[in-house]
């Protein structure tokens, strides 16, 4: 039995995002959320899911506002998503397109 490879249906903003597999330092996190940022800014991009707002990730006093940590955004052209998720506990997190 044959199986079609389904096709990449980003546009080429989509394309050109910069992922980030794993974060190995909280500043990467927090350059990535950056990115994040400037893409809604743009106007392509729409926030899909959020933890909490994405400026308010820390708190008064500089402190994680969570555990786990996550902003989901979606294309408006081409619908493809992105997530930004950081789990502080674990120092562990990621930038990439949702599968």
């Amino acid at each position: 039995m044959l199986f079609n490879k389904r096709k990449s249906t980003m546009c080429d903003n989509c394309k050109n995002i910069k992922v980030i597999k794993r974060f190995p330092t909280p500043d990467t996190y927090l350059s990535a959320l950056e990115q994040v940022r400037v893409l809604l800014a743009s106007g392509n991009y729409e926030i899909e899911f959020a933890t909490c707002p994405i400026d308010q990730v820390e708190d008064a006093n500089g402190y994680w506002v969570d555990d786990l940590i996550a902003h989901q955004i979606k294309c408006k052209q081409c619908g493809t998503s992105f997530i930004c998720s950081c789990d502080t506990y674990h120092g562990i997190g990621r930038f990439e397109k949702t599968k």
